[in-house]
């Protein structure tokens, strides 16, 4: 009787501002990589670049490391997809202003502020 092996596909991950992609067998990080943006490919089973990549990780002993720090990306990515997004309070200021007969220029913007994200190395 033979024995039926089922393999996981690997998945590479590319997280922004991350020059290396990440492996995984997790569908899910997949899946949430892709809808955010995030480069990612499934590859076959058989995959040279993944199994060159894979023994790659496996000689600088960070194999586990990056598995950790991959989850770390996608639980911090799908946190920060929750929280809502903050926005800066809208103020219309009218001030009394003499225009000119055939002046344009009808407001001002006084100050535009952009505001910062709490982990900006995981923006796209």
């Amino acid at each position: 009787m033979h024995e039926h092996t089922t393999y996981m596909m690997p998945y590479l991950i590319w997280v922004p501002h991350d020059p290396r992609p990440y492996i995984t067998n997790d569908p899910r990080v997949f899946m949430d990589a892709k809808s955010w943006s995030w480069k990612a490919e499934s590859r076959p089973y058989t995959d040279t670049f993944c199994a060159s990549l894979k023994r790659q990780e496996d000689a600088r002993y960070e194999g586990d490391r990056r598995a950790a720090r991959l989850e770390q990306c996608w639980v911090a990515e799908l946190e920060r997809r929750k929280t809502p997004k903050e926005v800066a309070p809208t103020m219309t200021v009218e001030m009394p202003v003499k225009y000119a007969k055939n002046d344009s220029v009808h407001s001002v913007v006084v100050e535009v502020k952009e505001l910062q994200p709490k982990e900006p190395h995981l923006l796209p």
